[in-house]
């Protein structure tokens, strides 16, 4: 069921078109986005697919950018002729859904006197701004819009994929104090580490100790009074 209706005109807008089509569909899936040059497959009939997709239409985001009114049809403006598509889709949805207008650039807000009266009502519903420098943010809201004005659309949505390798677990058990744990190790030559492990003493300069006894340095130290080696007993901790 395509719920959502990315509507534009050709020559103003498309790729802001396509932006919104990709973003309302990996929110909600493609099924629920229709975009005439995305969803009517080559050699399918066009006026029945834009019928179709109409009759299932709850809300048609329309894309207007600054050339949007103007762009020349038969005889006129484009928006003058009543079989200009783009026209004819925003007045089908006026009548049975949520039309969205989508302002792209700082692009006017649309007077109901610029536009033939079946689609005057597009200068009457609330809209959205879409500017390239704030896209991320823009397109947030255009599909918080969507969801307001479909709430099931919520449900449809798809949660972010969980990141592989973001699982982990213990088998060290309960612990009180420090605990050390590794599933692979590898530090200068020490490596294929496996389980719950005890010290792991790598890339030392000087004497260590891991446990208890008595410990040589074998370092001079002078009190004045003859040679002495220095002598350490007891747990030496690292």
């Amino acid at each position: 069921m395509h719920t959502c209706f990315v509507n534009y005109r050709t020559g103003d807008g498309e790729h802001v078109a396509t932006l919104l089509s990709r973003e309302l569909s990996a929110h909600f899936g493609g099924d629920e986005v229709f975009l005439a040059s995305r969803s009517i497959g080559a050699g399918d009939d066009f006026e029945q697919g834009l019928e179709r997709a109409l009759a299932r239409c709850e809300v048609l985001f329309a894309v207007i950018g600054r050339d949007w009114l103007d762009l020349p049809g038969p005889g006129g403006r484009a928006l003058e002729d009543p079989a200009d598509w783009t026209r004819y889709e925003i007045a089908s949805v006026l009548e049975t859904g949520v039309v969205v207008p989508v302002l792209v650039d700082g692009a006017p807000r649309i007077r109901p006197e610029q536009l033939p009266e079946d689609v005057r009502g597009l200068a009457r519903c609330q809209y959205r701004r879409f500017y390239h420098r704030n896209a991320e943010a823009d397109l947030e809201q255009i599909v918080e819009a969507a969801v307001v004005a479909a709430p099931h659309l919520e449900e449809a949505g798809h949660p972010e994929p969980e990141r592989a390798g973001a699982e982990t677990s213990n088998t060290a058990g309960d612990v009180h104090g420090v605990a050390v744990q590794a599933r692979e190790y590898t530090n200068h030559g020490v490596s294929g580490v496996g389980g719950n492990i005890g010290p792991v003493v790598s890339g030392t300069r000087g004497p260590v100790s891991t446990g208890s006894g008595a410990q040589y340095n074998n370092s001079q130290v002078h009190n004045g009074q003859g040679n002495q080696n220095n002598h350490f007993t007891g747990r030496s901790n690292l």
